[in-house]
């Protein structure tokens, strides 16, 4: 047990950012899967606009307002986040997932605006403030085996998130904003494929989320509701696993269409991004004979390619998973 808690605490010192590339392992009946990730966005002040082109972050922030363009100063954010994911094997076939985060999210700001109203004053001193801390929203995820041969492993599942993150004064009634504490439903599909070569691995995800409103201060101080537009992913990877040695590409897509609000047009949002991963562990060893504790450790890097109404963001990434 002593040996657990030293890899923990060395993981938790190492700054990591956002996804890993997407893998759904086999779990037999009874077996637990421990995955810990640290995520840590480093300070960013760019943002993809409705055209697709650079530029600052307050843009985003501040895309209905016609007086944005006449803002000056920086408005910056930073993230961390640390996640514990477990699974557990309910029976041959189903699995119950659930991640629960612990998240810290800042956001500084010298914006000012000459001769400013009250209310443009009010929005800019809120936009300085957006700083949350505790506990942010968990996840479920139940999900069954489709198809589990030696060449293919296909899941479907649901997804639940619920909105558990009340921590601080979340503002902003779009999905630019930095609070927690809303809810969503959804559902997935994940192929994987094992081509006839050892360690070789190809995989295909789709993800849908329909998500929920909820209440949320504005800007400007008032009460309203959050509600980000329904979603989806898709996600393509390859990787190799030989000699216990990982490495893996995963190309990403993201589409995200308008919010329901009646201010939410116009607000589509999309990002492109790829991700490069290298990992080690005993997993190889697993094919060969029993192991007590499978692991493995990977470390990867994720750039933005193209994206439109999302901030741009590169991601260093670090997971830990363990099977008992």
């Amino acid at each position: 047990m002593k040996h657990y808690f030293i890899i923990f605490i060395a993981i938790s010192l190492i700054p990591t950012t956002l996804h890993a590339i997407k893998l759904e392992n086999r779990l037999p009946e009874s077996v637990w899967e421990v995955e810990m990730r640290i995520h840590y966005k480093p300070a960013y002040d760019r943002t993809f606009n409705g055209y697709g082109k650079e530029a600052p972050l307050q843009q985003l922030m501040l895309w209905n307002r016609e007086w944005r363009d006449s803002v000056v100063g920086k408005l910056q954010r930073e993230e961390q986040r640390f996640e514990i994911r477990i699974a557990y094997g309910l029976s041959k076939k189903w699995v119950v997932e659930g991640t629960i985060p612990l998240m810290q999210k800042k956001q500084t700001s010298t914006l000012k605006i000459e001769s400013a109203t009250s209310i443009q004053k009010k929005i800019l001193e809120n936009l300085s403030s957006e700083n949350l801390s505790g506990l942010g929203d968990i996840k479920l995820i139940f999900a069954k085996d489709l198809i589990a041969t030696t060449t293919w492993h296909n899941r479907g599942g649901f997804k639940l998130r619920l909105p558990t993150g009340t921590t601080g004064t979340p503002r902003g009634i779009f999905t630019n904003a930095t609070g927690e504490g809303h809810g969503s439903i959804g559902a997935y599909f994940h192929f994987n494929w094992y081509p006839l070569a050892q360690g070789i691995r190809n995989v295909f995800r789709v993800d849908g989320t329909n998500e929920l409103n909820g209440k949320r201060e504005t800007l400007d101080g008032e009460n309203g509701y959050y509600s980000a537009g329904h979603s989806a992913d898709l996600y393509y990877n390859w990787s190799i696993e030989r000699q216990n040695i990982f490495a893996g590409t995963e190309f990403h897509y993201y589409q995200r269409a308008e919010s329901n609000l009646p201010t939410g047009k116009s607000n589509a949002a999309f990002l492109k991004e790829i991700n490069l991963e290298f990992g080690y562990g005993n997993l190889s060893d697993l094919e060969q004979n029993p192991l007590t504790t499978p692991w493995q450790i990977r470390l990867g890097y994720t750039r933005p390619l193209a994206g439109q109404n999302i901030p741009i963001t590169n991601h260093w990434e670090l997971n830990s998973t363990f099977f008992f």
